[in-house]
């Protein structure tokens, strides 16, 4: 009993430390990102402190809000939604949703829907920024959406209306699970970015790109580097997971490069897990 009581205090400990790194990480994004963070919340209707960047390099990034469904069900909100515009089963269905911002340094967001591979991205009118540090900045109105299988490189998707259906469904699912975006701000200090829907289990959280920071990559891989060694970490996430029942958790998966933390963890909502995902290089 002794041995459990001391995995949970270590793990509880590590959590605390992780949750104000979060919170440190929320600063360093107000404070290197103010003005597009701006831009997002009137893309959004709301602030979400969930910044990436791009693939597309040159410094662009990605402020977003996303609603995951891996699972298929005729009543799923994705499939609800988009089964008006494209021809939906469950062989073919929308996994997940985002929208939010995407600025490109020194250069301009595509004018046509872009489809790669399962994903389809539309991007609409956006503000330009005079960035002293990065220059000229151009930010677009961002869509994308992930399907289960590959998309039709025919498929032709109405912009607007991907726009106007990816506001409703995240204001949607924000209101739905309203109790438990409650806990998570209650739990962290912030909004979570993205809500993740599967059976019963409601998932809630923000990712975190550690190259915001050099400072915090350095602190999150000394935590760690007794049980990870000479590696970097890139991502790092909290989260609740409510719905199903929280055991303790400490697992890192060789073939992905993740780690795993958490601990139950009561909110108004109910018992959930407050978890930590840290990705590695």
């Amino acid at each position: 009993m002794s041995q459990v009581g001391d995995e949970e205090r270590v793990i509880r400990d590590v959590m605390n430390a992780l949750t104000s790194s979060a919170r440190y990480m929320v600063n360093e994004v107000k404070g290197a990102f103010s003005r597009y963070l701006e831009i997002s919340r009137n893309a959004l209707g709301f602030e979400t402190e969930q910044v990436s960047f791009s693939s597309r390099g040159n410094g662009s990034f990605i402020i977003q809000s996303s609603i995951t469904e891996p699972n298929y069900n005729e009543n799923n909100y994705l499939v609800s939604a988009l089964k008006g515009l494209v021809s939906i089963d469950e062989d073919f269905y929308p996994t997940y949703l985002m929208s939010g911002i995407e600025c490109f340094v020194g250069s301009e967001a595509p004018k046509t829907p872009e489809v790669s591979n399962y994903m389809v991205t539309a991007y609409g009118e956006g503000s330009s920024v005079d960035d002293e540090n990065l220059g000229h900045v151009n930010c677009a109105r961002r869509v994308s959406v992930r399907f289960s299988g590959e998309v039709p490189s025919n498929l032709s998707l109405d912009s607007n209306e991907l726009f106007n259906i990816a506001l409703n469904v995240i204001s949607t699912v924000r209101s739905k699970y309203s109790s438990i975006r409650e806990g998570f701000l209650e739990t962290y200090g912030f909004e979570p970015g993205d809500i993740t829907l599967t059976g019963s289990e409601v998932m809630l959280s923000t990712v975190f790109d550690l190259g915001i920071s050099k400072a915090m990559k350095e602190y999150i891989q000394k935590i760690f580097e007794n049980v990870i060694p000479n590696q970097v970490p890139e991502l790092m996430g909290v989260g609740l997971l409510c719905g199903s029942p929280p055991d303790l958790v400490f697992s890192y998966d060789d073939a992905e490069r993740i780690l795993v933390i958490g601990h139950p963890h009561r909110v108004s909502a109910g018992d959930c897990l407050k978890y930590s995902i840290i990705k590695y290089t």
